[in-house]
């Protein structure tokens, strides 16, 4: 449905793996794995579902981490009791195991990809605390967030049929900062469509355009916020994402922007881990999980999506030196 604002369903989670060496010279080679719990997992109010990756940190001084990350056993716990805690009506949330996102392969074990899931209604601008028990070892980890409210989106969309333009100089981002938001990125996604110059369909592409990146908001004092994108940068984004090459012609189909508000934690997380400018390139490790490690957040996702375009901005793509080489034509 176009220009209806919606929470995206998909949400990606990353693996969270921390490896634990020794500096002693003594090695015992029949040492146990040692568990510490690690948690990554980021609440959403607008998502359908929650998902939460549960590791397990591991110390084994005999043989490679790289053999060892080989092994699904050294990346899971056995089992686990994992639960969020409403904290302002006391509701408790178990979360349950699945198996069903499938894990890109690389160094680690992608046999497996264990996540702990709950479809139960997550609500906005509220405390909650994720808990989690090892049974094999004892070992209980825990972390508290204040989850999101929604961002409330004012531009370039905002009436109830909209259009994409690029009649003005500027692309207008225009919003109000979602409770608790620290940072945002907003993203732009064009869907085109090319054909053979006899109009014989060949391909759709979805291109994604990061317009704003970590911009950060101070949740004590909300603020209406606004970006002005040059309209060129977009055009940038087109030429150097499309082969003028190819003997093609283009139809620019629709348009959707998408709204990534991040809480504290999660800001906090990507400061310490961007890469350092100085002279000393240790990245210091984050976490707020007290009796493991890890990250527990919040984030809100929303958009608008399939904005049909004017069809004035098909002839300007088209008249344009830095784009016109990419062969955009107005079709039905």
């Amino acid at each position: 449905m176009r220009g209806i604002v919606r929470a995206s369903r998909t949400l990606v989670l990353g693996l969270l793996v921390l490896f634990i060496t020794s500096c002693e010279n003594e090695v015992d080679i029949t040492a146990e794995w040692k568990e510490v719990i690690a948690v990554y997992g980021l609440l959403d109010p607008l998502q359908e579902s929650q998902y939460i990756k549960i590791n397990k940190a591991f110390l084994n001084e005999d043989g490679s981490a790289y053999k060892i990350a080989q092994i699904p056993d050294s990346l899971f716990l056995d089992s686990a009791d994992v639960t969020l805690t409403r904290l302002n009506t006391g509701q408790r949330i178990t979360l349950f195991r699945v198996n069903e996102i499938t894990k890109d392969s690389g160094t680690f074990s992608s046999a497996l990809n264990y996540l702990y899931k709950t479809d139960e209604k997550i609500f906005e601008n509220e405390p909650y605390r994720l808990e989690v028990f090892s049974p094999g070892s004892g070992m209980t980890a825990q972390s508290s967030i204040w989850t999101l409210g929604s961002t409330r989106i004012e531009a370039p969309f905002k009436t109830s049929n909209p259009v994409f333009s690029l009649a003005s100089r500027f692309i207008f981002v225009q919003y109000m900062p979602a409770a608790n938001a620290h940072a945002y990125d907003i993203k732009m996604k064009a869907e085109i469509e090319e054909y053979t110059k006899d109009t014989v369909f060949l391909r759709k592409k979805d291109l994604t355009w990061n317009m704003i990146t970590n911009y950060r908001v101070d949740p004590r004092f909300p603020n209406r916020v606004l970006h002005q994108v040059e309209r060129e940068a977009f055009m940038q984004f087109l030429a150097s994402s499309l082969d003028s090459t190819l003997p093609v012609i283009r139809n620019l189909k629709s348009v959707s922007i998408e709204y990534y508000a991040g809480g504290e934690s999660l800001v906090d997380y990507i400061s310490v881990n961007e890469p350092s400018i100085g002279i000393v390139q240790k990245i210091a490790d984050y976490s707020n999980v007290t009796g493991g490690t890890g990250l527990f957040g919040s984030r809100c996702q929303q958009g608008i999506y399939n904005v049909p375009i004017e069809p004035a901005t098909i002839g300007f793509l088209a008249s344009r030196p830095i784009t016109m080489g990419l062969n955009f034509v107005r079709l039905p």
